[in-house]
């Protein structure tokens, strides 16, 4: 499509950090880039992508908290499906940094993956989220069982997106067999080629189907307990700092993605010269305001004035407030176009079902929101709802 002059500062900002990846994506067809086995996370890897928020230390491009949910925004505007599968990639990472900083000293071995991640431009796929429907994404489904000097993993996770680009998997995992650490929560980093471990189809949909969300199921995959992180959180216990940082990321990354979803609609409508000034002016507030909510948040991620607890509970806030505000943008946008152009050009109807996506993304609203009344009415916020 023909830029209309667009989120300029978001399309220089991924044009300094990933070189040649806008162009590419705006030059391509949207159909394309979304289907089955498309181009656009291949061209993610190409353009530097899988190392944005590896702190420049250990050889990434170390973006802040507020440069990633506008890198965020204007990819998803182009490729949404690449938006959902890197948002993925981006949970493992920010949380393994999180971790890592939170226990290790900077130059401790254990920052070896992330140095290859960004040295390789590896994808890391991530087995911690989307759970069934009324389960706790942080109730493992997958079980590690210790044998020796090693862990052996079984279980299954779907929808895990990347499943077909990732070099790595990090799976919440149940701790078994294990000494100190039995019945507790887990993390197994396994790579993708590890024998037992096998992906499945299973994202029938044509919407977002190039982020490769199939199921990846693993038969006694056995994993080096150099490569398991343990915790001492037990299964529906509350989140610890680091989790809820994890999931702060989650939000707000998400927030961005679906944002530029309907952005992009937005955008058709001011190339087709459709709606008033009027009309589009206000399509353009609700977003931006949206997309303020969303960065000052990020701006406080780094901000240890506030607690894990308070930006968690923000996340929640800035999200579904976002969440609104796309559904109702994206549906008038997509009436703005027009009858005609809307049967004749699909990207309208795609982006459309697109943007409902985001209702699917954890936690869900209705304990979610339970949870934000009762932090707001000055109780804990409650991390069992995801």
């Amino acid at each position: 499509m023909t830029d209309t002059g667009y989120l300029v500062a978001e399309r220089a900002l991924v044009e300094q950090y990933l070189p040649g990846l806008d162009k590419v994506l705006a030059d391509a067809e949207l159909s394309e880039l979304e289907q089955r086995g498309g181009p656009a996370l291949d061209l993610f890897r190409q353009a530097g992508g899988p190392a944005l928020l590896i702190p420049v230390a250990h050889g990434g491009l170390g973006a802040t908290p507020l440069e990633a949910v506008r890198i965020q925004r204007a990819i998803a505007g182009r490729s949404p499906s690449l938006a959902v599968g890197v948002m993925m990639h981006h949970l493992s990472v920010a949380t393994f940094v999180e971790f890592l900083t939170a226990n290790c000293e900077p130059d401790a071995f254990e920052w070896a993956l992330l140095k290859m991640v960004a040295a390789e431009q590896m994808y890391v796929a991530s087995a911690s989220a989307e759970g069934k429907s009324g389960q706790s994404v942080l109730a493992p489904t997958m079980i590690a069982r210790r044998d020796g000097d090693k862990f052996i993993v079984n279980g299954r996770k779907k929808p895990c997106s990347l499943s077909k680009s990732m070099t790595w998997l990090t799976a919440s995992v149940l701790i078994e067999g294990d000494e100190q650490y039995d019945g507790c929560v887990g993390m197994a980093i396994i790579t993708a080629d590890s024998a037992g471990l096998e992906v499945r189809p299973f994202w029938t949909s044509e919407v977002l189907a190039g982020a490769e969300s199939d199921e990846v199921v693993l038969q006694d995959v056995e994993v080096s307990e150099q490569l398991i992180v343990f915790t001492d959180q037990r299964p529906g216990t509350q989140m610890d700092d680091v989790q809820m940082r994890g999931w702060t990321w989650f939000e707000v990354l998400a927030a961005a993605s679906y944002i530029g979803v309907a952005g992009a609609l937005v955008e058709r409508v001011v190339e087709a010269g459709r709606g008033s000034a009027v009309e589009v002016g206000l399509l353009h507030v609700r977003l931006e305001s949206a997309m303020a909510a969303v960065e000052n948040l990020a701006r406080q991620m780094d901000d240890t004035s506030s607690t894990a607890e308070q930006r968690l509970a923000q996340s929640l806030i800035v999200r579904f407030a976002a969440q609104d505000t796309v559904m109702a943008v994206a549906a008038e946008a997509a009436a703005l176009v027009g009858g005609l152009r809307f049967i004749q050009d699909q990207t309208v109807g795609y982006l459309l079902q697109a943007v409902r996506a985001m209702a699917f993304h954890p936690p869900s609203r209705d304990r979610a929101l339970t949870a934000v009344s009762q932090y707001m009415a000055g109780g804990p916020l409650d991390t069992t709802v995801f």
